[in-house]
C-alpha cells in the first residue's frame, strides 16, 4: 500500500501510553503519539499523522528519521541551541550567583 510507513518501533504500545502520560511539552507529546498510533496501526501514514496534528508532512518525516537513527531517546532530546544572541554575563558570573542561590537565608 502507498504511503504506508516503514518503521520497527522497538517499544510496547503499553510503554508508549506510559510516556504518553509522562510527556513535559507538547513537543515530546506528539513524537510519541505518532510512534503510538503507527505502533498500534491505529493510523498508518505519515500524511494521516501530519493532518491530524497539524504538522507539515516533512515535519512528520523528521521526527521518523530521527527515531530510526537514534530511538526513543534521540527522538526526544530537547533543543540544544535555539540560536539567538550571546549572554552578555560571563558563566563565572552565573556560575558564583548559583553558588550564592544555593546558599540558605539568613533572617
Amino acid at each position: 500500500m502507498s504511503g504506508v510507513v516503514k518503521i520497527e518501533i522497538n517499544e510496547s504500545a503499553e510503554t508508549l501510553k506510559e510516556l504518553l502520560k509522562k510527556a513535559k511539552t507538547p513537543q515530546e507529546k506528539e513524537r510519541v503519539q505518532t510512534l503510538y498510533w503507527l505502533k498500534t496501526k491505529t493510523i498508518t501514514t505519515v500524511k494521516q499523522i501530519a493532518i491530524i496534528l497539524g504538522r507539515n508532512r516533512v515535519t512528520v518525516q523528521k521526527w521518523l528519521h530521527k527515531y530510526r537513527s537514534g530511538r526513543l531517546n534521540h527522538l526526544l532530546e530537547p533543543k540544544t541551541n535555539l540560536g539567538g544572541r550571546p549572554s552578555s554575563i560571563p558563566g563565572s558570573v552565573i556560575d558564583k550567583l548559583k553558588e550564592e542561590l544555593q546558599k540558605p537565608v539568613r533572617v
